[in-house]
This record gives structure tokens, C-alpha cells and sequence, in this order.
């Protein structure tokens, strides 16, 4: 198990704050396309459909794509998708992961986490600033908060080694702990805000 001072933050953390004081919505919330692809044994048949992937990328923008990127995501061949998806799914190496996904047009990192996530939750977080911010103020590492031209797949398999650290000490599931993540940071901005406020 991996153990660094930023697992340890991060699980005192959640235990002195199991919840929030204040109302902190998910952007979009995956519950219902997770229990979709439950239903469907996405995780059993191994490989997602072209729709699915739509569906993903849909939910993970908050029920809305441009058109570019729906465009983008049809050009990839229901076999290309089929193929990249099941070696994916089928790996334990988060960075041959999330680098076969973002070889499909119109799959980013964020994206590409989600499908491992939403697939497999108990086994893969989803990375989105929001969640890398909350983790990078919660370390002593002096991570970016903002890292210049978006999250990279460095960014991922950091995040994955600690939100893997902190699940395992924790016994909750990869997707409970980058949610946890992405809610402290939403906290966070609106605590911030009321204290702004005259």
C-alpha cells in the first residue's frame, strides 16, 4: 500500500470532515451511467459501444458537447472504439490506460478517466482540476494547482498512486475518493466566496 504524507492529509482529512456544511453538488453526477453500464455487464463484456463512449463524454460535461467534440468522437470506428476501450479496461497500468484512450478522437484525460471509473469504480478514480486542485492544496509535494496547459498524464498517474493509497487505507472505492476530492475543493471555493461576501 502506498503510504506518503499526502495520503495521510488527505485520509485525517476525510475523517474530520466525512461531510460538508455546505451544499456541494457534483457538476454532473455519474451515478445513474454507472448503474446503466452495471446493468448493461459493460465491465464483464469488456469494451464500450460507440453510444457509450458519447454517453460518457455527455455526462462528464455536464450534459453537453460541441459539436466539434461529438464529431471527433463519431470519427472513431466502432471497432477502433471496441478495441482501444477492452485493452483499456483490460489493463492495471494507469498510464498504458489512460494513454490507449486518449487515442480515440475526442477522448481528453479527464474523459478518459471517466471511462475507466465509470466502468470499473472500484478500481479507477476520475481526474478533473477540481479534484487535482483539492489534492494538490491537501500536499506538502508543491503540486500546481493549476498545471499550465491542462492535466497530463503525469498528473494521472500521481493522482492515481494517491487516490489509490487513501482508498485502500480508507476502504472506500477509488470513485468515493476522488468525489470526496472534487467536493472538499467545491467547499472550499464557496467558503472562500462567503468570506468575500460584505
Amino acid at each position: 500500500m502506498y503510504v506518503d504524507k499526502t495520503v495521510l492529509t488527505i485520509l485525517a482529512a476525510i475523517q474530520n470532515r466525512p461531510r460538508f456544511d455546505i451544499a456541494v453538488p457534483m457538476r454532473s453526477d455519474p451515478t445513474g451511467l454507472i448503474a446503466t453500464f452495471q446493468e448493461r455487464g459493460v465491465a464483464e463484456r469488456g469494451f464500450l459501444f460507440p453510444e457509450e463512449l458519447e454517453d460518457v463524454a455527455l455526462v462528464k460535461n455536464g450534459g453537453k458537447l460541441s459539436t466539434k467534440t461529438r464529431n471527433a468522437l463519431r470519427s472513431n470506428s466502432a471497432e477502433t472504439i471496441k478495441q482501444l476501450t477492452a485493452m483499456a479496461l483490460k489493463t492495471d497500468e494507469p498510464e498504458m490506460a489512460v494513454r490507449l484512450l486518449i487515442g480515440l478522437d475526442g477522448v481528453r484525460l479527464p474523459t478518459a478517466s471517466c471511462v475507466l471509473a465509470w466502468t470499473l469504480p472500484h478500481k479507477w478514480p476520475v481526474i478533473d482540476v477540481r479534484a487535482w486542485r483539492a489534492l494538490a492544496r491537501l500536499s506538502e509535494a508543491g503540486l500546481e494547482l493549476e498545471p499550465v496547459g491542462g492535466l497530463k498524464v503525469r498528473h494521472w498517474t500521481h493522482y492515481f498512486t494517491v487516490v489509490k493509497g487513501v482508498a485502500v487505507a480508507a476502504a472506500m472505492t477509488p470513485q468515493a475518493v476522488d468525489v470526496w476530492l472534487y467536493r472538499h475543493d467545491k467547499s472550499q471555493d464557496a467558503i472562500a466566496e462567503t468570506a468575500t461576501i460584505p
